[in-house]
C-alpha cells in the first residue's frame, strides 16, 4: 500500500525589529519572495521539508538586507559572529498496523524521528544554516561553536572564506554609525539610535508531502552585542523547534526568547490550539514575562500557518498550493489583529 501523502506548505520570516527604511521595503519583499519560491519549488517537486527550509534560509543569508550570513550585523568590536540551527521531524516508515477496523501506518500514529544541528559564533562560513545541517547529519553532536565549528566545516568539504568577505558595506557602515553614537552623550545617542532601522533574524518552517516537518533559523545577532554572545538562533527549543505537532522559528530579542523557550512552548501548545491563536498567545506570554520584542512563525501538521510579533515591523512569505506564494507585512499584536498585504 502506498504511503499517505499530504499537501506541502512553507512560511519564512525576515526578522522582527524596527521599521524598515522605505527605500528598502521593495527589495526586502523581493528577497523574501525569491527565497520562499526556492523552498516552494523543492516541496512541489517532492523534496523534503528539510531541503526546503535550508534552501530558503540560505537564500536569505546571501542577501545583504537580512541579518544573517552576508548581511549580518557586527558585534561591539566590529567583527562577525553568526548563529544558525535546523531541526527535522520525519515519519518512520514501517509495516502497516491493524487497529480495530482501520489499517494505519506507524507514521499516522506520530511515530517520528527527530534530529537537530546548530552552530554558533562562526565567521568564515558563507551559509551557517548549511553548516548547522552538516552538524545534524554528519556529527554525533547538536551544537558546535567558533573555531571548532569552522574546523568541522572544512572537514566536511565546505569552503571557508576570510571574515572580511562576509561583511557587507551596509553592515560596516551601520557599525561605524553605532560607534559614533556611543561616543556622544548617552541620552542623545539613545534617542538617535532608535531612528536607525534594524533588520532581524531569518527563518523558515515547512511540511512536505511525506509529512516531514522542518525548521531553520539564522542570524548575525543583535546590534552592538558583546564578543562571544550567543543568541536564540543557535538554541534548539528557543529560536528553532520541530516536532510531530509542527514547527516554529523565532526572531527578536534573543535573551527573552531563550528565557521563555519560545519555539518549543509554542509548538507543544499546538496540541490544544491553532497556529494563529498559539502564536499570539506565545508572544503575549513572552511580553508578560520579559517585556521584550519578538516574533514567531508556526506551522502545524495540518498545514495551518500562524505568526505574531510585537515589534515595529515583521515580514513573512508563505506558500501553500491553495493560496500560492504570498508576501505579508505583519501588524504587531499590540496594534492590529490582522495582516496587511
Amino acid at each position: 500500500m502506498a504511503s499517505r501523502r499530504t499537501i506541502p506548505a512553507l512560511v519564512a520570516h525576515g526578522g522582527a525589529g524596527a521599521a524598515t527604511a522605505g527605500d528598502e521595503r521593495g527589495e526586502r519583499r523581493r528577497g523574501m519572495l525569491a527565497a520562499a519560491r526556492l523552498g516552494a519549488k523543492i516541496l512541489q517537486s517532492g523534496g523534503s521539508a528539510l531541503d526546503a527550509v535550508v534552501a530558503t534560509v540560505a537564500a536569505l543569508e546571501d542577501h545583504p538586507l537580512f541579518n544573517a550570513g552576508y548581511g549580518s550585523l557586527l558585534n561591539s568590536e566590529g567583527n562577525l559572529e553568526m548563529d544558525a540551527s535546523v531541526m527535522y521531524a520525519h515519519p518512520v516508515s514501517g509495516p502497516e498496523v491493524k487497529r480495530g477496523k482501520e489499517t494505519r501506518h506507524p507514521a499516522e500514529d506520530d511515530d517520528y524521528d527527530v534530529s537537530a544541528g546548530a552552530v554558533a559564533l562562526v565567521s568564515r562560513v558563507r551559509n551557517p544554516v548549511m553548516l548547522a545541517r552538516a552538524v545534524m547529519e554528519r556529527s554525533p553532536h547538536i551544537l558546535l561553536a567558533a573555531l571548532g565549528a569552522e574546523r568541522f566545516a572544512r572537514n566536511c568539504g565546505m569552503r571557508l572564506v576570510k571574515p572580511a568577505e562576509m561583511i557587507s558595506p551596509r553592515a560596516r557602515e551601520r557599525w561605524r554609525a553605532r560607534k559614533r553614537q556611543q561616543a556622544e552623550e548617552l541620552a542623545q545617542a539613545a534617542a538617535r539610535a532608535s531612528m536607525l532601522p534594524e533588520h532581524g533574524t531569518v527563518g523558515a518552517i515547512a511540511i512536505d508531502q511525506d509529512r516531514g516537518i522542518a525548521a531553520a533559523t539564522s542570524t548575525g545577532g543583535v546590534p552592538g552585542k558583546l564578543f562571544g554572545r550567543i543568541g536564540d538562533s543557535a538554541i534548539i527549543g528557543a529560536g528553532t523547534f520541530a516536532h510531530v505537532l509542527g514547527a516554529a522559528s523565532a526572531t527578536g530579542q534573543g535573551e527573552a526568547i531563550i528565557l521563555t523557550s519560545l519555539c518549543r512552548e509554542a509548538v507543544l501548545a499546538l496540541a490544544e490550539g491553532s497556529p494563529e491563536v498559539v502564536a499570539r498567545e506565545a508572544i503575549a506570554e513572552m511580553i508578560d514575562a520579559t517585556g521584550a520584542e519578538a516574533g514567531v512563525i508556526l506551522l502545524d501538521r495540518r498545514r495551518r500557518i500562524g505568526y505574531a510579533h510585537n515589534a515595529a515591523s515583521m515580514q513573512v512569505a508563505r506558500f501553500d498550493p491553495a493560496g500560492g506564494l504570498r508576501h505579508l507585512w505583519l501588524a504587531p499584536i499590540a496594534r492590529v489583529g490582522r495582516d496587511r498585504k
